[in-house]
């Protein structure tokens, strides 16, 4: 399984992506995020073109129905594929292929977009959209891994854990947080390890001036 969960900041167009998995180093191949462009992830049998196809075709100013859309029309699988992402104006948009492992699906709303396979159930996707719904107040950052944990407790991936990546970006064409677990018996809690010394003050002084 692989569920991803995607959200923008609306009120300072700051996007993030976060993603668990029961395989290697998810995090390489599944967020594709540009600063005031958008952010999308491609998985389930993932072809990464997806995703630097999608984000060239919302850079162009192209709704995100025909940008991802079209992206899946052209590719050679659709069906086995997963795709779904939000645009710089926090509309939203998602395609989970026939093949794609049961349990999949995807759903979203507003500023807010998670997709899934090889899932315990549609349970999973409904608690990581519950999480985000009570924790706006929260960073960008706080908010993803409290869904990531929510999905986790609802059953998550029906193989297990191995992997996870936690990604956020400001107005800078880098990200502001990059955090992978590639490999890792229980990747979200190494996740939270990783995001509580990103939070010290030895390391947002090192990336803090940078902007």
């Amino acid at each position: 399984m692989t569920y991803s969960i995607i959200i923008r900041d609306p009120e300072k167009n700051h996007f993030g992506i976060a993603v668990a998995t029961k395989h290697l180093a998810v995090g390489s191949r599944v967020p594709f995020l540009e600063a005031g462009v958008g952010a999308v992830a491609t998985q389930s049998a993932t072809n990464p073109y997806l995703g630097l196809k999608g984000l060239a075709s919302l850079r162009s100013g192209e709704p995100i129905e025909s940008a991802l859309g079209s992206a899946i029309a052209a590719d050679d699988d659709p069906e086995s594929r997963q795709l779904h992402g939000l645009d710089k104006s926090g509309n939203f948009w998602a395609w989970t292929g026939t093949n794609a492992q049961s349990w999949a699906g995807h759903i979203g709303a507003k500023n807010v977009s998670v997709a899934g396979n090889f899932l315990a159930g549609p349970g999973v996707l409904k608690a990581c959209m519950e999480s985000l719904q009570f924790s706006t107040d929260r960073s960008l950052e706080s908010r993803l891994l409290q869904a990531l944990f929510a999905g986790e407790e609802a059953g998550g991936d029906i193989r297990g854990r191995q992997s996870a990546a936690l990604i956020t970006i400001r107005d800078q064409p880098f990200p502001w947080c990059n955090l992978r677990v590639d490999d890792n018996p229980d990747p979200l809690v190494e996740l939270i390890r990783l995001f509580e010394e990103f939070k010290k003050p030895y390391y947002q002084n090192f990336i803090s001036p940078i902007r």
